[in-house]
């Protein structure tokens, strides 16, 4: 399960580092075909994670579907693929955990589809670039395109849609909004939720969303511990971020209120803690103060990536009905 406490994920994160190699093998898995439900880790035509629910929000309450990319769940060790094979049942255990506590978050506008994807191992983040991990990385986005492409065709053709991923979901939902989505799409889109990720407004056809209920908007922010100086590779001006408690691009300290049910998720059973954690745009990150979690004090980390979502899983549930609302009708 996810975020026992956002301590434990953290040091989940450093023991899968430890045991990681580069020495890694560069090969091809056999390509997705995702006219068939196998390849898919969430889709309305089969019973998934996708249709778990924490709060009293039903699901489906818009008919507006998800088309959501999961994050890293690949770790191999020395001598493993460079590419996960969508066919492993391993890996495709892992994408319980995204697809039941991030996924949900989204679930409330629609059904939920979520590939599984040749994704690229985690150390295409820690190793120097290289033919074999760019190789990875390649195969990696072209089955989230393929799959997109699919999305659409089963769809209707007038329907619209959400985007939401996180960490490498979100870079190869970045590349696929910006070089592959046709703009005649684009007016389909209720929100873009790319999470997680470092992007650059400047480059990106969709405008940073600015205000709760804006449409057709981008939406993205990476948290870290409050004080944290976070080196970005873009300029500041161009970082994409929103503060996921306000929806506002201000710079000022959102505290959330108690009551407000805008609490985040740590584990299954519990429902949502109030008050798990602040909010403030700082130099393109959100700064938040340490969570409010059982076994906080254990937290050395000051990069909560792993918590993105589940820091402000109830604020972004709340986010994305009210997105839909005005969406829907804007439309009418």
């Amino acid at each position: 399960m996810i975020l026992r406490a956002l301590a434990v994920l953290s040091f989940s994160v450093l023991l899968h580092s430890c045991g990681l190699s580069d020495k890694l093998v560069a090969n091809v898995p056999i390509t997705p075909d995702y006219t068939s439900t196998q390849y898919w880790a969430a889709h309305p035509e089969i019973q998934d994670g996708s249709d778990t629910s924490f709060t009293s929000q039903p699901r489906n309450q818009f008919d507006v579907p998800v088309f959501f990319v999961s994050p890293t769940v690949y770790f191999p060790k020395k001598g493993q693929s460079w590419s996960a094979d969508p066919r492993s049942e391993s890996f495709r255990n892992s994408f319980e955990t995204p697809i039941v506590f991030q996924s949900t978050a989204f679930n409330v506008a629609g059904p939920v589809y979520a590939p599984y994807y040749r994704q690229a191992a985690y150390q295409v983040y820690t190793t120097p670039p290289s033919a074999a991990s760019a190789q990875a990385y390649e195969l990696a986005y072209n089955d989230v395109r393929a799959a997109f492409f699919q999305f659409l065709q089963e769809i209707p053709s007038s329907s619209p849609f959400i985007l939401a991923s996180h960490s490498q979901g979100t870079d190869h939902l970045v590349k696929l909004v910006k070089e592959d989505l046709d703009r005649e799409v684009l007016p389909r889109v209720v929100a873009a939720y790319l999470i997680g990720m470092e992007v650059n407004a400047c480059e990106m056809p969709l405008p940073v969303a600015e205000t709760p209920t804006q449409t057709g908007a981008l939406i993205s922010w990476r948290t870290y511990k409050e004080g944290f100086e976070k080196r970005n590779k873009f300029p500041v001006e161009c970082i994409a971020i929103t503060n996921p408690l306000d929806w506002t691009t201000t710079t000022a300290k959102i505290i959330p209120e108690a009551g407000a049910n805008l609490g985040g998720l740590v584990k299954q059973g519990d429902g949502l803690i109030d008050q798990i954690a602040t909010a403030q745009i700082y130099n393109g990150v959100i700064w938040s103060e340490r969570p409010k979690i059982r076994g906080a004090r254990l937290l050395r980390t000051k990069n909560y990536h792993k918590g993105d979502i589940n820091l402000y899983y109830g604020s972004i549930q709340q986010n994305v009905i009210a997105r839909t609302l005005t969406y829907l009708k804007e439309q009418r």
